[in-house]
């Protein structure tokens, strides 16, 4: 009862900011599949990126507020274990990022020119496409949410300084993304952030977004550039951070009142 409690909460909490996002998201994307003109594409992908900057910053900051700041006593006192806390507000913002990133697929595979009509259908496997697809958002914005909760954890766990507390906040979010962007960029001829291209499926650092590019002029099959190494990536810094976020999050750093 009190896990759906908290949860019911929660969505209440976040629902009109994710629900905001999605129908603008929604209404560009409709805009741009029923005009789809290509003066409007930069616009388009300018609106996803701006989108896509907000949703990681709106949900850092409410971590950041729960669990470092400690705004929410009233929360830290009820009988849940915090990485329990953690784990429900981690579930509803998943289910957030992922309800506004559904708005986009409205011009990935209703456009003709959208990269379902033009790549993925004639591509060699388009149900393994459409399944990279998913697969990479999906796990690729639960390691962000995993790696948000370790980060916090570890930087309120081992220094009560602020100061110190941002530095190791910010040290493991450029150690363990740099890393991940390194091995995805890596072999590439160029590559770039936050944007979207009819060449290649986009992969996932964490929360960031990423697409590389050949020195082929185009690819014959978008099949091929399919890497299914980064979701396994993505995985296991979810697995890892995780785990150790909820080890930190049950320490006796946040459970004070012995739960």
């Amino acid at each position: 009862m009190l896990f759906s409690h908290i949860f019911k909460v929660e969505i209440k909490r976040h629902f009109m900011v994710f629900a905001i996002l999605t129908i603008l998201s929604g209404i560009f994307s409709l805009h741009f599949l029923i005009n789809n003109h290509q003066q409007l594409a930069f616009s388009y992908l300018l609106i996803n990126m701006v989108i896509g900057i907000l949703i990681p910053i709106y949900i850092f900051m409410d971590f950041y507020n729960e669990f470092f700041i400690g705004k929410m006593t009233l929360n830290h006192m009820l009988p849940l274990k915090t990485s329990s806390l953690f784990f429900i507000k981690s579930i509803v913002f998943l289910i957030g990022i992922m309800v506004v990133w559904g708005a986009t697929l409205i011009e990935i595979f209703l456009n003709p020119q959208g990269l379902y009509l033009t790549r993925i259908v004639q591509s060699t496997s388009p149900s393994e496409g459409i399944l990279y697809l998913f697969c990479s958002k999906f796990f690729g914005m639960l390691s962000g949410l995993s790696l948000m909760g370790f980060a916090i954890s570890l930087a309120k766990w081992v220094s009560k300084k602020v100061a110190t507390g941002h530095l190791l906040i910010a040290f493991i979010f450029i150690a363990v993304i740099g890393f991940q962007f390194a091995l995805i960029i890596k072999g590439s001829w160029h590559w770039s952030i936050g944007t979207s291209s009819l060449e290649s499926f986009k992969q996932y650092a964490n929360m960031l977004t990423i697409s590389t590019f050949s020195n082929r002029p185009t690819f014959p099959d978008i099949k091929e550039t399919i890497h299914w190494d980064s979701v396994v990536m993505n995985v296991i810094v979810t697995v890892i951070s995780g785990s150790f976020a909820a080890l930190l999050f049950n320490s006796k750093r946040y459970e004070i009142y012995g739960k």
